[in-house]
């Protein structure tokens, strides 16, 4: 499946509600109040950036997911379209989250595609661990020499007599 297809509906209909960001800086540290109001009355709850932008970034994952199981599984009629439903009801809910902190997910991700490019011609973790541990070695080998006075290399002591 194509991960950058989008089902063609208006943009007007589902662009983001909330059309300014929060200034990033000003709330980094601190913690938002939210409230709503259902059959129960009036609720609050307090949150910060950090779990927002998780929260952004797990509802996009599922969208991606639950678009690409109907190609994958080979969905039609009712299934497919709650798939997609539910897709597009989720997107909506993370792109206004997004848009209320100033995080752009398509953004990141397009940034991580880069990042991973480059250094994939050095994805094996395991050598880097062993090439810094032998530099550590080598360099602290080196230091202890510098520092040491000079000593023989013999291992015993020279005999008086």
């Amino acid at each position: 499946m194509d991960e950058n297809r989008l089902p063609e509906l208006p943009q007007e209909t589902f662009r983001p509600m909330i059309a300014q960001s929060v200034q990033l800086e000003q709330f980094l540290g601190e913690e938002l109040i939210f409230c709503f109001q259902d059959l129960d009355g009036v609720h609050t709850f307090t949150t910060c950036y950090g779990d927002i932008y998780k929260t952004v970034n797990a509802l996009r994952d599922y969208v991606r997911l639950l678009e690409s199981v109907c190609d994958q599984w080979e969905l039609t009629g009712f299934h497919r379209a709650t798939y997609e439903y539910h897709a597009e009801k989720l997107r909506k809910i993370a792109d206004k989250l997004q848009a209320g902190i100033g995080y752009d997910y398509d953004k990141a991700v397009e940034r991580c595609k880069k990042k991973r490019a480059k250094k994939s011609h050095s994805s094996d973790v395991g050598e880097d661990a062993l090439l810094l541990t032998v530099r550590a070695a080598n360099k602290s080998a080196d230091n202890e020499k510098e520092a040491a006075p000079y000593e023989e290399d013999t291992p015993w002591e020279p005999e008086l007599e």
